[in-house]
């Protein structure tokens, strides 16, 4: 639909391709520059956060660890003394394996996708006015496991032989379960019930059965890397006293976790012939597992923040090379009259720098606009982290700066003299 006439008449007049499609250009390059600085912002930003994640202290050592689950169906062991009698011979076995350092059993290992909640509270405790009955994590474990997993206890005593079914009930809290029901005070030696009562969760009387905190351990990350599963925290049950039929094994081994799976595998085939091993990995395993999918969006972020980077930079090089080609007229004329190759350069180069200029604004506001978008998946960095934002705009600097390079030396290398006669 365009009119011949008016577009040569442009064109004869500016000697640029007309100043709309100058403009059209600029725009487009802008806008390049723009989304480049958004995508490697982001793609910086899940760097940094995915960085801050492979230094987490989860609150276990993930060094020479091996985990494998199983069931005890009751169709084989119908009482619990049964299934807690096959986990202590399963366990003096593998103790016993050459190059074993320690190993126990747990409902629920770290970054294994299995936990559960239980309301659970403590003698004396006073709600708050609008206060919720709190569900932390409930964990069945037995003696053994924090020794496997490295799990440092803060006070008290791990589980050991006096927790058996017949003896008073023990419980082990973390850290953050301990603040909450007794902040600044000691915890061992309280008196904590799990509710039976719906209707009335602090109904207590004679046949309540009544648990004694015998020790305190660190919070552990067990939902995910980090570890903002259960805000409120987790308990520890020992197993001879809440039999489970489905549970994880922890081997803490002296040489690779891998070595001593084998005989694992046969001593457990030979104690129950009837069960099986299965979800068998490493802690190691479990952790790139976990990160799984923060690696695949950091994956993601970086191909796409590069290939804008590119693109923009191929944007800035053809506008530049284009405003060369369409302006040696000019260039020749400023040549003839003096003009040096200096100052060919930096007409070319603040052209360049007037487009990433306003690119790198444009993307400036666009990470402004989008930080609350970004910061659900970022991890110990804030969405507009300074030294991301100033490692991007010096990147996208050099980029356009590079890109400036052959069609400033191109310029210069315009004769004046043979522009002039083929004009």
């Amino acid at each position: 639909r365009r009119v011949l006439f008016r577009s040569l008449r442009e064109e004869s007049r500016s000697g640029t391709g007309g100043r709309r499609a100058r403009h059209v250009r600029q725009v487009l390059v802008v806008a390049q520059v723009g989304l480049a600085f958004v995508l490697l912002a982001g793609a910086g930003l899940v760097l940094a956060s995915f960085r801050q994640l492979l230094r987490v202290d989860p609150g276990f050592d993930v060094k020479g660890v091996v985990t494998a689950a199983t069931s005890v169906p009751q169709s084989l062991y119908p009482k619990d003394a049964d299934a807690s009698a096959l986990m202590d011979r399963t366990l003096d076995a593998i103790r016993s394996l050459p190059g074993v350092l320690a190993a126990g059993a747990t409902t629920t290992i770290p970054w294994g996708g299995n936990h559960s909640d239980s309301v659970i509270l403590a003698e004396g405790y006073i709600m708050k006015p609008g206060e919720s009955v709190i569900s932390p994590e409930q964990v069945t474990i037995t003696h053994g496991y924090f020794e496997a997993m490295h799990i440092m206890m803060v006070a008290g005593r791990p589980f050991d032989e006096r927790d058996r079914a017949a003896a008073p009930g023990a419980i082990i809290v973390d850290e953050r379960l301990a603040q909450h029901f007794w902040p600044g005070r000691n915890p061992l030696g309280r008196l904590m019930y799990m509710p039976q009562d719906v209707n009335d969760l602090l109904k207590t009387d004679e046949h309540k059965h009544w648990i004694t905190g015998v020790g305190v351990v660190r919070a552990v990350h067990t939902a995910n890397v980090e570890g903002n599963g259960n805000p409120v925290g987790a308990y520890y049950m020992p197993y001879a006293q809440n039999v489970q039929r489905g549970y994880s094994l922890a081997i803490k081994t002296a040489r690779g976790a891998g070595s001593v799976l084998g005989t694992v595998r046969a001593r457990f085939a030979a104690l129950a012939p009837n069960l099986a091993l299965f979800d068998v990995h490493t802690m190691e395993e479990r952790g790139d597992l976990a990160l799984a999918s923060r690696r695949a969006s950091l994956t993601l972020a970086m191909f796409f923040g590069c290939l804008a980077l590119f693109l923009s930079g191929v944007g800035i090089y053809g506008v530049l090379a284009y405003l060369v080609t369409q302006r040696q007229r000019e260039i020749g004329i400023r040549a003839a009259l003096g003009c040096t190759a200096g100052g060919v350069v930096k007409l070319v180069v603040t052209e360049a720098m007037w487009l990433l200029s306003a690119g790198l604004l444009l993307g400036a506001a666009g990470s402004v606009a989008l930080r609350s978008v970004v910061a659900v998946h970022l991890y110990g960095v804030k969405p507009l982290d300074p030294l991301v934002m100033s490692a991007v705009i010096i990147t996208l600097a050099v980029v356009g700066l590079a890109a400036c390079v052959l069609p400033a030396r191109r310029a210069t290398r315009v004769d004046p003299v043979t522009v002039l006669r083929e004009q």
